[in-house]
C-alpha cells in the first residue's frame, strides 16, 4: 500500500472526527425544546399547537399565537386537556379559512403594488380587505384564548401569566 494514501486516509479520518466532535455541542445546544441549562422550554408550543392556535404558520410572517404557549407546562388534568382539545378543534376550520383569507388579501395587495401602473383606489381596497382578514383572525384567537383560560384553575392562570411575562421580556431583549 502506498504510504501517501495511508497518510491521506488517516488525515481525512482525523479531520472528520474533529469536525464531528466540534459540531456535537452546537447540535445539542440547538435541540428544539431545550431551555437554558438543557431542560425543556416551559413555554414552547409544538407545531400542532401552533396550528390550532393560529400561531406560527411559516408563510409570509404569519405569526400570531394566542399567548397560550405555556399550556404544556401546566400539568393539565385529562378533563382539561379534553376540553381544550374540543375548543381548538371547534375553531380549526375557521382559523384555516381565516389564514387563507389573509394570504389571499396579502397576495392581492402585493400584486397591485407590483403592477406596471399603481392604482391607489385598488390598493386601498386591498389593504382594507387585508385588515379585515387579520382582524377576524385576531378575534378568533382571542375567543379561543378566553375559552381556554376559563378551563384553567386560578393557580394555572397565575403560572401561565408568569410564563407569558417571561416570554415577553425575552422578546423585548431581542431573543
Amino acid at each position: 500500500m502506498n504510504l501517501t494514501h495511508v497518510t491521506r486516509t488517516r488525515s481525512l479520518s482525523a479531520l472528520a472526527l474533529v469536525t464531528v466532535l466540534a459540531a456535537a455541542p452546537l447540535a445539542v445546544s440547538a435541540a428544539p425544546g431545550m431551555f437554558n441549562g438543557g431542560g425543556p422550554c416551559p413555554y414552547q408550543m409544538n407545531s400542532a399547537d401552533a396550528g390550532r392556535f393560529g400561531g406560527a404558520q411559516g408563510r409570509s410572517g404569519m405569526q400570531g399565537g394566542s399567548g397560550m404557549q405555556g399550556l404544556r407546562a401546566l400539568n393539565l388534568s385529562q378533563d382539561q386537556q379534553d376540553r381544550i382539545f374540543k375548543i381548538r378543534n371547534a375553531q380549526a376550520q375557521a382559523l384555516y379559512d381565516g389564514r387563507k383569507g389573509v394570504w389571499a388579501a396579502r397576495d392581492a395587495l402585493q400584486d397591485i403594488a407590483r403592477a406596471d401602473t399603481y392604482d391607489e383606489s385598488k390598493a386601498r381596497q386591498a389593504a382594507e380587505a387585508l385588515g379585515r382578514a387579520q382582524s377576524q383572525m385576531a378575534l378568533l384567537r382571542a375567543q379561543a384564548e378566553a375559552q381556554i383560560h376559563a378551563v384553567l384553575t386560578p393557580e394555572q392562570r397565575q403560572q401561565l401569566a408568569a410564563m407569558q411575562t417571561f416570554r415577553r421580556a425575552g422578546n423585548r431583549a431581542g431573543f
